[in-house]
């Protein structure tokens, strides 16, 4: 798979399926009719933009729609979006700039720490 640009409308729909699973178009249209006020012809217009992109797939007749993305490589394209628009391509640019946070807790140091152990082990 290549790099998928989701915007913040497709996620929204891809969070459903991930949640759910392959499910009727017409149900996601009343479920986002629902939760977020979406008119149907809205629903189907952003599931044509998933589509087109190679995130989804819809089948016939009755318009069911498939997840074709994980959740863990739209995050692993948004990471890699993200890490060379505002690091240049570095990676330790953005853990030292996430290092530098003043949010980090002992916990999560302690997570992060033993991440990076754990990731050495692999190796």
């Amino acid at each position: 798979m290549g790099e998928i640009k989701i915007f913040d409308s497709e996620l929204l729909l891809m969070e459903y399926l991930w949640e759910h699973g392959s499910c009727l178009a017409a149900d996601l249209a009343d479920a986002f009719l629902k939760k977020y006020n979406w008119k149907k012809s809205t629903t189907y217009i952003v599931l044509k933009r998933l589509e087109g992109k190679g995130a989804i797939s819809r089948e016939y007749p009755k318009y069911i729609v498939t997840p074709l993305v994980t959740r863990q490589q739209v995050q692993s394209a948004e990471t890699t979006t993200l890490v060379d628009k505002m690091f240049g391509g570095s990676f330790a640019s953005l853990f030292a700039n996430f290092l530098n946070s003043d949010q980090l807790s002992d916990n999560t140091l302690d997570e992060l720490q033993a991440m990076i152990d754990e990731k050495r082990k692999e190796k």
